[in-house]
């Protein structure tokens, strides 16, 4: 059985990292569309509608993922679409945002938050999990 092929998003400001992320999906078959901002991201979303958004907190400002996610929530094409927002502020600063109950998840309306570095393997196990409803591991 052929894995399937997913249409799939990555808005970083950090163009080694799409570059990695590109090779990575690509060789598995996957069509990546990456981009460096949030506009060039909704520019995009004009034309392509992706299966799964992997979407970086802090770029334009330090808040354009959250604005970002909310926004396309609010939209109709996006509101049931996965995203996944990818983050170095642990790393950085050393907090972690709540991802339990009510917490980060429930409030910004997002499926998952992941703290990076993350790599293509990782990343590929959660748009499993998201796509198919099954844990890879």
């Amino acid at each position: 059985m052929s894995s399937p092929s997913w249409n799939i998003m990555f808005v970083d400001d950090d163009r080694d990292f799409l570059d990695a992320q590109a090779a990575y999906f690509g060789s598995r078959g996957h069509t990546v569309h990456t981009v460096e901002s949030t506009q060039e991201a909704l520019d995009l979303l004009e034309t392509v509608t992706p299966d799964i958004i992997f979407l970086d907190l802090m770029m334009e400002r330090y808040d354009s993922g959250f604005r970002m996610a909310y926004g396309l929530r609010k939209d109709e094409r996006f509101a049931h679409t996965p995203i996944v927002m990818l983050s170095g502020v642990a790393r950085e600063t050393g907090q972690r945002f709540d991802q339990e109950g009510e917490g980060l998840l429930a409030w910004s309306r997002l499926d998952r938050f992941i703290d990076k570095p993350a790599t293509g393997k990782q990343l590929l196990g959660v748009a499993e999990e998201l796509l198919t409803g099954e844990d890879p591991s």
